[in-house]
Protein backbone atom coordinates (compact mmCIF):
# COMPACT_ATOMS: atom_id res chain seq x y z
CA UNK A 1 0.00 0.00 0.00
CA UNK A 2 1.10 3.46 -0.77
CA UNK A 3 1.92 6.28 2.46
CA UNK A 4 -0.51 7.87 2.10
CA UNK A 5 -4.24 6.82 0.28
CA UNK A 6 -5.11 9.41 -2.29
CA UNK A 7 -8.64 11.33 -2.66
CA UNK A 8 -11.66 9.41 -3.48
CA UNK A 9 -10.01 6.16 -2.39
CA UNK A 10 -12.59 4.08 -0.67
CA UNK A 11 -10.28 3.20 2.53
CA UNK A 12 -9.80 7.24 3.03
CA UNK A 13 -10.55 8.84 6.62
CA UNK A 14 -13.16 11.05 6.31
CA UNK A 15 -13.91 13.72 9.37
CA UNK A 16 -16.62 16.50 8.76
CA UNK A 17 -15.55 20.30 8.97
CA UNK A 18 -15.54 21.22 13.03
CA UNK A 19 -19.13 23.58 12.26
CA UNK A 20 -20.77 20.18 11.38
CA UNK A 21 -19.70 17.91 13.97
CA UNK A 22 -21.74 17.20 16.76
CA UNK A 23 -20.36 16.81 19.66
CA UNK A 24 -21.81 14.76 22.59
CA UNK A 25 -21.81 16.43 26.03
CA UNK A 26 -18.93 16.14 28.38
CA UNK A 27 -19.61 13.25 31.26
CA UNK A 28 -20.76 14.97 34.19
CA UNK A 29 -18.14 15.48 37.16
CA UNK A 30 -19.06 15.13 40.82
CA UNK A 31 -18.60 18.90 42.53
CA UNK A 32 -15.12 18.11 43.66
CA UNK A 33 -13.39 20.85 45.47
CA UNK A 34 -10.66 22.37 43.89
CA UNK A 35 -8.50 23.11 47.08
CA UNK A 36 -6.07 25.38 45.23
CA UNK A 37 -8.76 27.93 45.19
CA UNK A 38 -10.60 27.57 48.27
CA UNK A 39 -11.45 30.29 51.08
CA UNK A 40 -11.77 28.04 54.31
CA UNK A 41 -14.95 27.54 54.73
CA UNK A 42 -17.23 28.46 58.36
CA UNK A 43 -17.44 26.32 61.11
CA UNK A 44 -21.39 26.39 61.02
CA UNK A 45 -22.68 26.36 57.11
CA UNK A 46 -25.95 26.61 57.98
CA UNK A 47 -25.70 30.36 59.80
CA UNK A 48 -24.45 33.54 58.35
CA UNK A 49 -20.91 32.49 59.16
CA UNK A 50 -17.88 34.89 57.54
CA UNK A 51 -14.47 33.55 57.45
CA UNK A 52 -11.27 35.36 59.03
CA UNK A 53 -11.28 37.90 55.87
CA UNK A 54 -15.04 39.00 56.33
CA UNK A 55 -15.77 36.87 53.17
CA UNK A 56 -18.21 34.16 52.34
CA UNK A 57 -16.49 30.88 51.64
CA UNK A 58 -16.44 29.82 48.15
CA UNK A 59 -16.34 26.36 46.91
CA UNK A 60 -15.14 25.39 42.85
CA UNK A 61 -15.34 21.91 41.28
CA UNK A 62 -13.47 20.96 38.90
CA UNK A 63 -13.68 22.41 35.34
CA UNK A 64 -15.05 19.98 32.43
CA UNK A 65 -13.44 19.08 29.20
CA UNK A 66 -15.03 22.33 28.03
CA UNK A 67 -14.10 24.04 30.90
CA UNK A 68 -17.18 25.10 32.71
CA UNK A 69 -16.95 24.88 36.34
CA UNK A 70 -19.38 25.74 39.56
CA UNK A 71 -19.50 28.04 43.05
CA UNK A 72 -21.22 26.87 45.62
CA UNK A 73 -21.16 29.66 48.47
CA UNK A 74 -20.42 28.01 52.18
CA UNK A 75 -20.96 24.58 51.15
CA UNK A 76 -21.34 21.86 48.76
CA UNK A 77 -24.40 20.42 48.43
CA UNK A 78 -25.53 16.84 49.47
CA UNK A 79 -25.76 15.78 45.89
CA UNK A 80 -26.35 16.88 42.46
CA UNK A 81 -28.56 15.26 39.93
CA UNK A 82 -25.90 16.05 37.15
CA UNK A 83 -23.56 12.91 38.84
CA UNK A 84 -26.83 10.34 37.23
CA UNK A 85 -27.89 12.00 34.62
CA UNK A 86 -27.75 9.72 31.32
CA UNK A 87 -28.57 10.33 27.63
CA UNK A 88 -32.08 9.78 28.16
CA UNK A 89 -32.03 12.83 30.41
CA UNK A 90 -31.59 15.12 27.52
CA UNK A 91 -33.16 13.59 24.34
CA UNK A 92 -36.33 11.37 23.56
CA UNK A 93 -34.30 9.42 21.49
CA UNK A 94 -35.36 5.64 20.40
CA UNK A 95 -31.94 3.91 20.84
CA UNK A 96 -31.96 6.22 24.70
CA UNK A 97 -35.39 4.37 25.80
CA UNK A 98 -32.97 1.62 27.63
CA UNK A 99 -32.20 4.05 30.04
CA UNK A 100 -35.51 5.79 30.42
CA UNK A 101 -36.71 7.10 33.77
CA UNK A 102 -39.29 4.84 35.55
CA UNK A 103 -41.25 8.59 35.76
CA UNK A 104 -43.03 8.04 32.77
CA UNK A 105 -46.98 7.76 32.54
CA UNK A 106 -49.54 6.26 30.53
CA UNK A 107 -50.55 7.06 27.74
CA UNK A 108 -53.54 9.61 27.13
CA UNK A 109 -56.19 7.29 28.29
CA UNK A 110 -54.73 7.18 31.75
CA UNK A 111 -57.49 9.89 32.59
CA UNK A 112 -60.19 7.35 32.58
CA UNK A 113 -58.55 4.71 33.62
CA UNK A 114 -60.41 4.93 37.26
CA UNK A 115 -63.63 5.74 35.60
CA UNK A 116 -63.13 2.41 33.67
CA UNK A 117 -62.41 0.47 36.76
CA UNK A 118 -65.79 1.64 38.51
CA UNK A 119 -68.05 1.33 35.43
CA UNK A 120 -70.76 -1.55 35.94
CA UNK A 121 -69.92 -5.03 34.12
CA UNK A 122 -72.03 -4.00 31.41
CA UNK A 123 -70.03 -1.37 29.81
CA UNK A 124 -66.61 -1.69 31.05
CA UNK A 125 -65.25 0.33 27.80
CA UNK A 126 -67.11 3.62 28.62
CA UNK A 127 -67.38 6.37 27.54
CA UNK A 128 -67.22 4.31 24.40
CA UNK A 129 -70.23 2.29 23.53
CA UNK A 130 -68.09 -1.31 23.13
CA UNK A 131 -64.71 -2.33 22.84
CA UNK A 132 -64.41 -2.30 19.11
CA UNK A 133 -64.96 1.65 19.22
CA UNK A 134 -62.50 1.92 21.91
CA UNK A 135 -59.65 0.06 20.43
CA UNK A 136 -60.41 2.10 17.22
CA UNK A 137 -60.11 5.31 18.85
CA UNK A 138 -57.40 4.54 21.25
CA UNK A 139 -55.18 4.02 18.14
CA UNK A 140 -56.25 7.14 16.27
CA UNK A 141 -55.18 8.97 19.52
CA UNK A 142 -51.97 7.21 20.46
CA UNK A 143 -48.86 6.95 18.34
CA UNK A 144 -47.47 9.53 15.24
CA UNK A 145 -49.57 12.53 13.83
CA UNK A 146 -49.37 10.84 10.90
CA UNK A 147 -49.75 7.16 10.51
CA UNK A 148 -46.98 5.32 8.34
CA UNK A 149 -47.00 1.83 7.43
CA UNK A 150 -45.87 0.63 10.34
CA UNK A 151 -48.59 2.36 12.13
CA UNK A 152 -51.29 0.26 9.76
CA UNK A 153 -49.49 -2.74 10.52
CA UNK A 154 -49.97 -2.51 14.30
CA UNK A 155 -53.68 -1.30 13.71
CA UNK A 156 -54.07 -4.80 11.77
CA UNK A 157 -51.92 -6.55 14.66
CA UNK A 158 -53.79 -4.89 17.71
CA UNK A 159 -56.91 -3.73 16.89
CA UNK A 160 -58.84 -6.08 14.02
CA UNK A 161 -57.37 -8.77 15.22
CA UNK A 162 -57.73 -8.68 18.85
CA UNK A 163 -60.31 -11.14 20.31
CA UNK A 164 -62.82 -8.73 21.33
CA UNK A 165 -62.91 -6.61 18.45
CA UNK A 166 -66.52 -7.10 16.40
CA UNK A 167 -67.13 -5.90 13.02
CA UNK A 168 -70.82 -5.63 13.40
CA UNK A 169 -70.08 -2.75 16.00
CA UNK A 170 -68.97 -0.49 13.33
CA UNK A 171 -71.87 -1.10 11.08
CA UNK A 172 -72.67 2.90 11.80
CA UNK A 173 -68.94 4.31 13.60
CA UNK A 174 -68.54 7.99 13.08
CA UNK A 175 -65.35 9.46 14.34
CA UNK A 176 -66.69 12.42 14.78
CA UNK A 177 -69.31 11.32 17.05
CA UNK A 178 -67.01 9.41 19.09
CA UNK A 179 -64.52 12.29 19.37
CA UNK A 180 -67.82 14.50 20.81
CA UNK A 181 -68.80 11.23 23.17
CA UNK A 182 -65.12 11.78 24.45
CA UNK A 183 -65.51 15.80 24.76
CA UNK A 184 -68.57 15.60 26.65
CA UNK A 185 -67.89 12.93 28.99
CA UNK A 186 -68.22 12.87 33.04
CA UNK A 187 -68.06 10.28 35.23
CA UNK A 188 -69.33 11.67 38.88
CA UNK A 189 -68.05 8.72 40.77
CA UNK A 190 -64.88 9.66 39.39
CA UNK A 191 -64.64 13.24 38.41
CA UNK A 192 -61.34 14.46 36.57
CA UNK A 193 -61.21 17.42 38.82
CA UNK A 194 -61.31 14.87 42.04
CA UNK A 195 -61.42 16.66 45.36
CA UNK A 196 -59.19 13.72 46.53
CA UNK A 197 -56.20 15.26 44.11
CA UNK A 198 -56.77 18.59 45.89
CA UNK A 199 -59.19 20.40 43.42
CA UNK A 200 -61.34 22.93 44.61
CA UNK A 201 -63.88 24.54 42.54
CA UNK A 202 -65.13 28.49 42.80
CA UNK A 203 -66.59 30.79 40.48
CA UNK A 204 -65.36 33.86 39.54
CA UNK A 205 -67.04 37.26 39.29
CA UNK A 206 -66.15 39.74 37.17
CA UNK A 207 -66.75 43.42 37.01
CA UNK A 208 -68.16 43.82 32.90
CA UNK A 209 -67.98 47.77 31.75
CA UNK A 210 -71.69 48.59 30.27
CA UNK A 211 -71.53 51.27 27.28
CA UNK A 212 -72.64 54.69 27.40
CA UNK A 213 -73.02 53.97 31.41
CA UNK A 214 -70.75 55.77 33.78
CA UNK A 215 -70.09 54.17 37.13
CA UNK A 216 -68.58 55.78 40.31
CA UNK A 217 -66.50 52.63 41.18
CA UNK A 218 -66.30 48.84 40.23
CA UNK A 219 -68.29 48.16 43.40
CA UNK A 220 -71.41 49.61 41.27
CA UNK A 221 -70.58 47.94 37.88
CA UNK A 222 -72.88 44.65 36.92
CA UNK A 223 -70.86 41.70 37.79
CA UNK A 224 -70.79 38.98 35.32
CA UNK A 225 -70.58 35.41 37.58
CA UNK A 226 -67.86 32.78 35.91
CA UNK A 227 -68.51 29.36 37.71
CA UNK A 228 -66.48 26.10 37.24
CA UNK A 229 -62.77 27.52 37.84
CA UNK A 230 -60.74 24.59 39.09
CA UNK A 231 -57.43 25.63 41.31
CA UNK A 232 -55.47 23.32 43.83
CA UNK A 233 -53.22 24.98 46.43
CA UNK A 234 -49.69 26.25 45.33
CA UNK A 235 -47.98 24.89 48.45
CA UNK A 236 -50.03 21.98 47.99
CA UNK A 237 -48.76 21.09 44.28
CA UNK A 238 -44.97 22.20 45.40
CA UNK A 239 -45.09 19.61 48.25
CA UNK A 240 -46.63 16.92 45.47
CA UNK A 241 -43.77 17.83 42.65
CA UNK A 242 -40.96 17.27 45.92
CA UNK A 243 -42.72 13.78 46.61
CA UNK A 244 -42.51 12.59 43.08
CA UNK A 245 -39.60 10.32 41.54
CA UNK A 246 -38.41 13.59 39.10
CA UNK A 247 -38.04 15.27 42.19
CA UNK A 248 -34.42 13.10 42.73
CA UNK A 249 -32.82 15.61 39.70
CA UNK A 250 -33.94 19.02 41.47
CA UNK A 251 -30.98 20.88 41.65
CA UNK A 252 -31.29 22.01 45.71
CA UNK A 253 -28.95 24.81 45.96
CA UNK A 254 -27.72 27.13 43.12
CA UNK A 255 -24.63 27.90 41.59
CA UNK A 256 -22.58 30.64 39.65
CA UNK A 257 -21.12 29.16 36.52
CA UNK A 258 -17.84 30.15 34.85
CA UNK A 259 -16.45 29.18 31.36
CA UNK A 260 -12.43 29.47 31.07
CA UNK A 261 -10.99 28.03 27.82
CA UNK A 262 -7.40 28.07 29.24
CA UNK A 263 -5.77 28.40 32.35
CA UNK A 264 -4.48 31.84 31.45
CA UNK A 265 -7.81 33.31 30.25
CA UNK A 266 -10.14 35.48 33.08
CA UNK A 267 -13.24 33.26 33.69
CA UNK A 268 -16.71 34.35 31.89
CA UNK A 269 -20.33 34.21 33.90
CA UNK A 270 -22.69 31.61 32.07
CA UNK A 271 -25.99 32.23 32.70
CA UNK A 272 -28.10 29.34 31.25
CA UNK A 273 -30.30 28.20 34.21
CA UNK A 274 -33.05 29.03 36.87
CA UNK A 275 -30.99 27.43 39.40
CA UNK A 276 -27.48 29.51 38.18
CA UNK A 277 -29.19 33.02 38.23
CA UNK A 278 -28.73 35.67 40.55
CA UNK A 279 -32.23 36.01 41.76
CA UNK A 280 -32.04 32.19 42.76
CA UNK A 281 -28.68 33.02 44.62
CA UNK A 282 -29.81 35.39 46.54
CA UNK A 283 -33.07 34.18 47.44
CA UNK A 284 -31.37 31.07 48.71
CA UNK A 285 -28.93 32.86 50.61
CA UNK A 286 -31.65 35.36 52.27
CA UNK A 287 -33.73 32.10 53.59
CA UNK A 288 -31.10 30.43 54.67
CA UNK A 289 -29.27 33.17 56.47
CA UNK A 290 -32.29 33.34 58.83
CA UNK A 291 -31.74 31.70 62.00
CA UNK A 292 -34.09 28.20 62.83
CA UNK A 293 -33.37 25.13 64.68
CA UNK A 294 -32.78 22.67 62.40
CA UNK A 295 -29.65 21.71 61.02
CA UNK A 296 -31.38 20.65 57.46
CA UNK A 297 -30.12 21.93 54.03
CA UNK A 298 -31.96 24.93 52.73
CA UNK A 299 -34.00 24.51 49.52
CA UNK A 300 -35.64 26.93 47.85
CA UNK A 301 -38.05 26.46 44.99
CA UNK A 302 -37.89 28.07 42.13
CA UNK A 303 -42.09 28.33 40.41
CA UNK A 304 -42.35 28.58 36.81
CA UNK A 305 -46.09 29.53 35.71
CA UNK A 306 -47.20 28.83 32.09
CA UNK A 307 -50.54 29.67 30.74
CA UNK A 308 -52.04 29.53 26.94
CA UNK A 309 -54.89 27.90 25.43
CA UNK A 310 -54.38 24.00 25.16
CA UNK A 311 -55.87 21.39 22.46
CA UNK A 312 -57.09 18.51 24.41
CA UNK A 313 -56.76 15.92 21.61
CA UNK A 314 -56.19 16.24 17.81
CA UNK A 315 -59.22 13.91 17.38
CA UNK A 316 -61.41 15.92 18.92
CA UNK A 317 -62.99 19.75 19.77
CA UNK A 318 -62.49 19.85 23.40
CA UNK A 319 -60.05 22.66 24.65
CA UNK A 320 -59.28 24.54 28.04
CA UNK A 321 -56.99 27.59 29.17
CA UNK A 322 -54.95 25.42 31.89
CA UNK A 323 -52.52 27.23 33.99
CA UNK A 324 -49.13 25.04 34.27
CA UNK A 325 -46.75 25.12 37.47
CA UNK A 326 -42.63 23.89 37.20
CA UNK A 327 -40.16 23.59 39.31
CA UNK A 328 -37.10 25.97 38.02
CA UNK A 329 -34.65 23.49 39.97
CA UNK A 330 -34.97 20.91 37.49
CA UNK A 331 -32.88 21.02 34.00
CA UNK A 332 -34.41 22.57 31.52
CA UNK A 333 -33.50 19.65 29.01
CA UNK A 334 -35.47 17.28 31.13
CA UNK A 335 -37.94 19.83 32.03
CA UNK A 336 -39.08 20.34 28.17
CA UNK A 337 -39.19 16.61 27.36
CA UNK A 338 -42.47 15.90 27.18
CA UNK A 339 -42.14 12.05 28.90
CA UNK A 340 -40.77 13.99 32.25
CA UNK A 341 -44.30 15.14 32.89
CA UNK A 342 -42.71 18.10 34.38
CA UNK A 343 -45.43 20.29 34.10
CA UNK A 344 -47.94 20.65 36.74
CA UNK A 345 -51.79 21.71 36.21
CA UNK A 346 -52.69 24.22 38.53
CA UNK A 347 -55.69 25.78 37.50
CA UNK A 348 -57.96 25.48 34.59
CA UNK A 349 -60.06 28.91 33.53
CA UNK A 350 -63.81 28.10 32.46
CA UNK A 351 -64.70 29.88 28.83
CA UNK A 352 -66.38 32.63 29.31
CA UNK A 353 -69.83 33.20 27.48
CA UNK A 354 -69.50 36.11 25.63
CA UNK A 355 -73.50 36.60 24.29
CA UNK A 356 -74.44 36.15 27.93
CA UNK A 357 -71.89 39.15 28.88
CA UNK A 358 -73.18 41.30 25.62
CA UNK A 359 -76.41 41.03 27.35
CA UNK A 360 -75.37 42.30 30.72
CA UNK A 361 -74.06 45.09 29.44
CA UNK A 362 -77.29 46.29 27.89
CA UNK A 363 -78.22 46.73 31.57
Amino acid sequence: MPEYLPSGHPYRTRRLPKCYRDELPPIPLPPVINATELTPPPTDVFTDALNTNGLPAIFETQPDDYGVYRQYSYSLPSYTPNEYASFSDLCNSPNALGNESTTEKPGWLSAFTSSTHTTTEKNPFSPFLNATTFRLMSWFGSGSNVKSISELDRLVKDVILADDFKKGDLDKFSATREAARLDSYQDKESPIFSPADGWIERSVQIPVPAERVKHTSEETAPVFEVPGLYHRSLVGVVKSAFQEPVAAKYHIAPFKEFWRPTKDDPPERVYSKVYSGDTAIAEHEKIRSQPRPCTLETVVATIMLWSDSTQLANFGTASLWPIYLFIGNLSKYTRCKPTSFAAHHLAYIPKVCLHMMTLLTMF
